[in-house]
């Protein structure tokens, strides 16, 4: 390991470089002037080079005093996030989140019991809000967003795509056939102002199935809606598999068919480039949060 100038004499250079001269500096540390100024010899001696220029109008930094001032700043801006993030151990931390209302519903509600357990002084309040714009993001430390790509106004990480299946409840068989999909009810996702989901559309052509008509049927908001209309028996429905684990499960729900459909779509993890509070130790907690829906996700999709 390469060997350093003494910390007490680097302490007393930054004082120095922060305050401006050596008397400063020293009631800074709650030592003399001539403690400082005794440091700072020591420390020039162990360079090799003078660090300030003495001028009659005050100190000025040597190439080699900036080139160390700058580095000691970014340094002892390290170790005071570490003191930070260490002194926030064990204290209760709340993030905000905001994430798709399925999503939030059908996911992440059945799994936050092994979140607490992990993270028992970590809280949460999640929220279902639609996020149009950087402004809104930036009401939340973190959100879950359902894209096709990247949010370009945050860091973005990719949790799971989503995973089709088509269902519907067992009321709906018939001498152990399952329902037709020339005569169901089909159930459909809106995608708020853009109309729906092509989520029939794309599984049909997967099958090659061009004589099934995709548009009749009842359309709902949300993913959830069209599960529980599903498991009342209204239709059979395209949903998410990982979404409907227990209700396949316990044979509240069947799959009609073995078809499986990979979606381009998928939940994305973001942080927005001001979140709601920014300080280190908070971050570090964000970190935890989105460690463990990378763990849950790869689970769930597994």
């Amino acid at each position: 390991m390469t060997r350093l100038p003494p910390l007490t004499a680097l302490r007393a250079f930054d004082a120095a470089v922060r305050t401006g001269n050596f008397t400063r500096a020293g009631e800074s540390l709650h030592v003399t002037q001539g403690a400082i100024s005794r440091q700072i010899r020591q420390l020039e001696q162990w360079l090799g080079k003078p660090v300030f220029l003495r001028q009659p109008q005050g100190l000025a930094l040597t190439p080699a005093g900036s080139l160390l001032a700058h580095s000691l700043e970014s340094a002892f801006g390290t170790i005071q996030d570490a003191v930070e993030q260490i002194g926030s151990l064990g204290a209760r931390q709340r993030i905000s989140v905001n994430v798709p209302e399925t999503f939030a519903s059908r996911w992440l509600a059945p799994r936050l019991g092994t979140f607490r357990s992990r993270h028992p002084d970590i809280d949460l309040t999640i929220t279902t809000n639609p996020v149009p714009n950087q402004r809104e993001a930036q009401q939340y430390d973190c959100l879950v967003m359902f894209l096709d790509q990247p949010w370009p106004r945050g860091a973005s990480r990719l949790l799971r795509q989503e995973h089709y299946v088509a269902v519907a409840s067992p009321h709906l068989w018939r001498n152990g056939e399952p329902p037709g999909l020339e005569s169901a009810t089909l159930l459909h996702v809106l995608a708020g102002a853009k109309g729906r989901l092509p989520l029939w559309e794309n599984w049909l052509a997967s099958l090659g199935l061009r004589h099934v008509d995709p548009r009749p049927g009842i359309a709902f908001s949300t993913m959830d809606q069209a599960i529980n209309a599903a498991l009342a028996g209204a239709g059979v429905a395209i949903v998410d598999a990982p979404m409907v684990v227990h209700e396949l499960s316990e044979q509240r729900l069947r799959r009609i068919d073995g078809h499986e459909l990979t979606a381009t779509h998928g939940y994305w993890f973001v942080e927005p480039r001001e979140p709601a509070q920014g300080t280190p130790a908070h971050r570090a907690v964000v970190a935890l949060f989105q460690a463990w829906l990378l763990d849950a996700s790869h689970a769930s999709a597994n």
